[in-house]
């Protein structure tokens, strides 16, 4: 099921992504330029069904500051609106949690859940 977002309107290698995503993953509002670069991340964020096909493009990029910046964006972003989408918000959060752990090898931010678990395992 795709998320249903009227506000589309970046074309990244000819296809539609919305502006929301486009803005979390740049962190600007209003923001015209994407970074090429990151066009599998941002496909993969705002359709996170298209995740495992585009995996191998991911594990190719450089893993800079700048991107974990934006996948941890993109977590806090869908941890924000998960009421509004719950499905949709929940596989963004998968989508980006997993693009992190390809490239980043762990986490920087981890749930409650996961911090408890971790402490009870030591």
């Amino acid at each position: 099921m795709k998320h249903k977002n009227k506000n589309r309107k970046f074309e990244v290698d000819d296809v539609k992504v919305s502006r929301e995503t486009v803005e979390v993953i740049m962190g600007k509002k209003g923001t015209e330029e994407i970074n090429q670069d990151w066009n599998p991340v941002i496909k993969a964020i705002d359709d996170p069904d298209e995740l495992p096909f585009l995996l191998a493009d991911i594990y190719e990029l450089e893993a800079t500051d700048e991107l974990r910046m934006a996948l941890i964006r993109a977590q806090v972003n869908a941890q924000l609106r998960m009421k509004e989408d719950i499905d949709y918000y929940k596989r963004q959060l998968f989508a980006a949690k997993t693009i992190e752990l390809l490239l980043y090898k762990r986490l920087r931010l981890k749930s409650v859940r996961e911090r408890r678990k971790k402490n009870n395992n030591k």
